[in-house]
């Protein structure tokens, strides 16, 4: 099959228009993601660049054809990158990489724009550079679903090959000093670079819902300062680590954590003293867990742990090593060196029959039993009592 290159010039400027309009749309819904409007630049751009570039067989104006063409060309990858950093960062980010780029870039373009041939060379390595250096940067946004940053990846990596290849056969035609029209081979780079373009910006919003639909998740399961799941999350997947338990008959254990003095850290040093401290707690409750064991700040200062298949001996070892621990670090917080202490409480159980909220309720018993007993203490249990309760 054959394509006639100006029409799929005319259908590539017209699906950018669309999808700069399409991510105008998208951004008036959407005001605070100024990555779509970053986008729906990139698109506006290349349309505007290509129809220029398809005018320097009418029209003998090179500073346009030439000069404002190629600038522009090597502008839509800036943005098409500016925007993935807007949307990484959720943040206004400066421009200034941006106009340095292009700035040095029209230094060099007002020297070649007369030799337009030397000018595309320029351009497609310039672009070239950019769209693999926007490749190694979609791997760094960890945060995207895995499928669409490889695809991003293979995109970028792909167009900034080809435009490579596109420069080398524009020097070798300098070096050969031909002016012959464009070869077949050539030409496919160019519908290669086209359909590529336009398929990478169908594919920004696609990554803007996929993330939005993840953060999504991340607000309704997760603790935003910890990044530990929050209580309703921790009590759903508890409740199937549970059933697991009781299906292997292997031992289930149950910790309920708070932080001694909490209060009195916020109200003598602010919350975000307070804040700091969760942090840093948080950050020593991690060395303790397993792939499998579920961790959450269920509210305030207290947080709670599901381990599975964690024996007697080994649960008592871990408490003790957990309050050892933090009584002995000491947390820096707002520039001042502070002691913490914790009170923890355990319910180890083995083939029991109980629920989970009569579960939680020893847990939380037993850790109000070991702050009772002053700081830095822990309570492990294997029984319940009427005066427990059920956690709920």
């Amino acid at each position: 099959m054959h394509f006639h290159l100006p029409s799929l010039i005319i259908t590539t400027i017209s699906l950018n228009l669309l999808l700069g309009v399409l991510m105008l749309v998208i951004y008036g819904v959407r005001k605070k993601q100024n990555c779509f409007f970053t986008w729906s630049l990139s698109c506006f751009v290349f349309a505007i660049a290509a129809v220029l570039a398809s005018m320097r067989t009418l029209v003998e104006q090179d500073w346009l054809t030439v000069f404002v063409a190629d600038l522009l060309m090597i502008l839509t990858p800036l943005l098409a990158l500016h925007g993935l950093r807007q949307f990484q960062t959720q943040q206004p980010v400066p421009f200034k990489h941006v106009a340095l780029v292009i700035s040095y870039s029209a230094l060099a373009l007002v020297l070649l724009y007369t030799a337009p041939v030397h000018a595309q060379a320029f351009t497609s390595t310039v672009c070239a550079a950019v769209f693999l250096f926007a490749a190694i940067y979609i791997l760094s946004i960890k945060q995207a679903p895995s499928v669409m940053r490889g695809s991003l990846f293979t995109i970028f990596l792909v167009h900034g090959a080809l435009m490579l290849a596109q420069s080398g056969m524009l020097v070798q035609n300098l070096a050969a000093k031909t002016t012959a029209p464009l070869t077949p081979l050539l030409e496919w780079l160019i519908i290669s670079h086209l359909t590529l373009s336009t398929g990478t910006a169908m594919l920004f919003p696609f990554l803007a819902f996929a993330m939005s639909d993840k953060r999504l998740q991340e607000i309704t399961n997760f603790d935003e300062l910890t990044q530990l799941f929050n209580r309703q999350a921790f009590l759903e997947r508890t409740g199937l680590l549970l059933a697991k338990s009781r299906i292997q008959r292997r031992p289930f254990c149950l910790v309920a954590i708070t932080v001694d003095s909490f209060h009195e850290i916020n109200s003598q040093h602010g919350h975000h003293a307070g804040d700091e401290c969760l942090r840093q707690v948080t950050a020593l409750i991690r060395d303790y867990l397993r792939d499998i064991d579920v961790a959450a700040r269920m509210e305030g200062p207290e947080f709670a742990i599901a381990f599975f298949d964690l024996d007697h001996n080994q649960a008592e070892l871990m408490c003790y090593r957990l309050c050892e621990q933090v009584a002995r670090e000491s947390f820096l917080i707002n520039g001042h060196d502070m002691k913490l202490s914790l009170s923890v409480g355990c319910i180890h159980s083995s083939a029991s029959r109980r629920d989970l909220g009569q579960l939680m309720g020893s847990a939380y018993f037993a850790m109000r039993t070991a702050r009772s007993k002053g700081r830095n203490q822990f309570e492990i249990t294997r029984g319940i009592t009427h005066s427990e309760g059920i956690y709920r």
